[in-house]
């Protein structure tokens, strides 16, 4: 559990200094490793499967440094002195540690299940189990919505068309997908976790046989 000293931000001001693609920089920077922006567009690449750019990637590095979440670092000698290595802060640890308890919004999906199994399981289970909540609940609010827009839709003028009712079917279809991802994604990843405790079992073998003693042949019988 994270506990917040006096002069460490609050959870509302952290989510205000780091944005969504703050956070995946932060989490990639958070085994505390040295790292310049290639190396972590690489990575970001690679878990998120996003084109991300390297440019994107060096102005958001500086919008951190400025908050003080990331700083830079001295180059090793043998390395490119033309590209700069960033470590996190204290601050940036702690903020991202927060957000990963606490994420903000359902527009953090996405990038916090990029860093899921750092999650304890108590508050991976209850946070999944939030946002399906809010997702059948918006799902239901789209349907009433729809229901009362095709009824209007009876009572106004042939002549002015309102695209509002297809429009919210768009929405519920979305929140469908949404809902849909994330029961496959539940399982998945438990399906996942099993595989990790479960103890690798170790190949049997079989037990030479020893071959039966041979018996001396004595001397001739006269």
């Amino acid at each position: 559990m994270v506990h917040r000293t006096a002069d460490q931000p609050s959870l509302r001001s952290t989510h205000h200094e780091a944005n969504m693609f703050g956070h995946v920089i932060l989490g990639l920077l958070r085994d505390c490793r040295l790292r310049h922006g290639y190396e972590i567009m690489t990575e970001c690449r690679a878990r998120s499967g996003s084109p991300v750019s390297i440019g994107n990637i060096y102005r958001e590095l500086a919008r951190l440094a400025g908050q003080g979440l990331v700083q830079t670092a001295i180059n090793p000698p043998d390395a490119d002195a033309r590209r700069i290595p960033y470590h996190i802060t204290e601050k940036g640890r702690f903020a991202f540690d927060q957000w990963l308890q606490a994420p903000s919004s359902q527009d953090d999906v996405a990038h916090w299940l990029l860093f899921v199994d750092r999650v304890p399981a108590e508050i991976r289970v209850r946070l999944l189990d939030r946002w399906q909540e809010e997702l059948w609940m918006r799902g239901k609010e789209l349907a009433r919505a729809r229901e009362d827009a095709l009824a209007k839709r009876g009572r106004q003028p042939p002549e002015h068309y309102n695209p509002l009712a297809p429009l919210l079917s768009r929405r519920m279809k979305q929140v469908a997908a949404e809902l849909e991802f994330l029961k496959e994604f539940r399982l998945e990843f438990e399906s996942w976790l099993s595989a990790q405790q479960r103890p690798v079992e170790q190949p049997i073998v079989a037990e030479s046989r020893r071959p039966a003693p041979r018996r001396e042949k004595g001397p001739p019988r006269k």
